[in-house]
């Protein structure tokens, strides 16, 4: 049997028994031969391609979009994923054959993969749910923080997860340093909301005069010193989140209509400009003050006050929360350990200690408290002898200026030991050398300024 005649068999068992199918074309992009299971692929048979070009193929939608056509445009290989009439999707791979240095010839090779993208697809829509499961989980471990054996939290976790997503203004009350941010953030993750910002207003540290720009925002040149291009209020800047008015009841008594109109209006307009801006967020205030006590000697507008009494959250303080004591000392030692780089924990003794202490401070002091220890203890596991156990106890109570001052020099000491310049120690600190400077002549070198 002639060589030509055993070539052209051996084609034609390759092209019917090939796992991928295979198209072949002149250099006009005539159809020359095409595997059976082409039928399966285009919804045509082998009779009704063989012979038709690749042009008037691409037209009726056979072909979407013709591989050959772009193999003989550019005369390079190409490889994409076509959709055919039969609805299916394959991956397609056409290469040009040439002879002499002219085109003669594609050869494309046509996989389904009709079924791995229907795959592909299921595996994108488990990876969206993995990820919903993902943030619900987190929210169920936000939740389980606050849920204790104490009724009074149990109560107040199950009042959240009623008006998480109700578009209502609460109002959380509580002792300085019981945890009411926390609350307020918890509720913000709880709602549809979660993804959008949230913004924390201290209402007693913002001056009277700065109140309407801060929350309102201005437009430029709306007062001498105003931003070029104007600044954004906290109403504005929360967008469709949560914004948290703490310490509401420090608002002047004069500014209180201003806001009283806001939380009426749903609208706020800056200083200096016409424009009115409608807000869409969540708002949630708080108070370590009688509110109602205030009403009635008429520091507080009643009106203002029943328009934020709408949910009411009343915070117990910490001496009546001790069974989330030792909750709260291991999400602070995960906090400070990955903030300070080191892996430092309590011992079983040292936290039954701590859940036998007052905290009149609340959450706040046992939170410093924590710090405080992590940083100057030398102990990777702080045990009940530890020379830091004791809250210092004085007559009178340390400023906070002076505190946060104490918990820097021994957090600078400790640095100094692992990065003894200034050079390596503002590398660390993420400061400029200077001020790594100053921190060393303040915290280090002054210690030997008496020799």
């Amino acid at each position: 049997m002639a060589t030509e005649r055993i070539d052209e068999i051996l084609l034609k068992e390759i092209i019917m028994h090939s796992f991928d199918e295979i198209f072949i074309t002149d250099c006009e992009g005539n159809v020359l031969e095409v595997s059976p299971s082409c039928y399966e692929l285009y919804g045509v048979g082998p009779n009704q391609l063989i012979g038709g070009n690749v042009l008037a193929l691409e037209k009726k939608g056979f072909l979407n979009p013709s591989v050959t056509a772009l193999v003989l445009m550019s005369q390079q290989p190409v490889t994409i994923i076509q959709e055919t009439k039969a609805g299916k999707k394959i991956l397609v791979s056409a290469h040009p054959i040439f002879e002499n240095g002219c085109l003669v010839r594609t050869l494309s090779f046509s996989r389904d993969i009709t079924e791995f993208e229907k795959l592909k697809e299921r595996n994108e829509q488990v990876a969206d749910t993995l990820a919903i499961y993902k943030r619900e989980i987190e929210n169920i471990k936000r939740l389980e923080s606050f849920l204790y054996e104490n009724p009074k939290m149990t109560e107040i976790i199950s009042v959240i997860s009623k008006v998480a997503n109700l578009d209502v203004t609460v109002l959380i009350e509580g002792k300085s340093g019981v945890g009411k941010s926390r609350i307020a953030h918890l509720l913000h993750k709880q709602s549809t909301r979660a993804i959008e910002p949230f913004i924390e207003v201290n209402c007693g540290a913002i001056p009277e005069t700065l109140f309407e720009s801060e929350l309102f925002g201005y437009d430029e040149g709306a007062f001498t010193g105003a931003k070029r291009g104007g600044k954004k209020g906290y109403f504005e800047l929360a967008g469709s989140g949560t914004i948290f008015l703490d310490e509401i009841g420090e608002i002047p008594l004069n500014l209180q209509v201003k806001l009283l109109s806001v939380l009426q209006n749903r609208k706020v307009t800056k200083i200096g400009g016409s424009k009115v801006i409608d807000i869409n967020c969540r708002i949630v205030c708080a108070t370590n003050q009688n509110l109602r006590k205030l009403v009635e000697e008429r520091k507080f507008r009643e009106d203002l006050y029943y328009r934020i009494d709408v949910v009411k959250l009343a915070i117990p303080p910490l001496r009546e929360r001790i069974d989330e004591i030792p909750t709260l000392i291991h999400e602070f030692v995960e906090v400070f350990n990955k903030k300070y780089q080191i892996t430092k924990e309590f011992s079983p003794e040292m936290i039954d200690w701590l859940c036998h202490k007052e905290w009149p401070g609340n959450v706040r002091e046992l939170q410093n408290y924590i710090e405080k220890t992590m940083i100057t203890s030398n102990e990777d596991i702080i045990h009940f002898n530890s020379p830091h156990r004791e809250p210092q106890e004085t007559n009178k109570e340390p400023s906070f200026t002076a505190y946060m001052e104490s918990i820097e020099k021994e957090f600078i000491k400790r640095m100094y030991k692992m990065y003894p310049n200034s050079i390596a120690l503002a590398k660390a600190l993420q400061i400029s050398q200077s001020s790594a400077n100053r921190k060393i002549q303040k915290y280090i070198k002054n210690r030997f300024s008496h020799i």
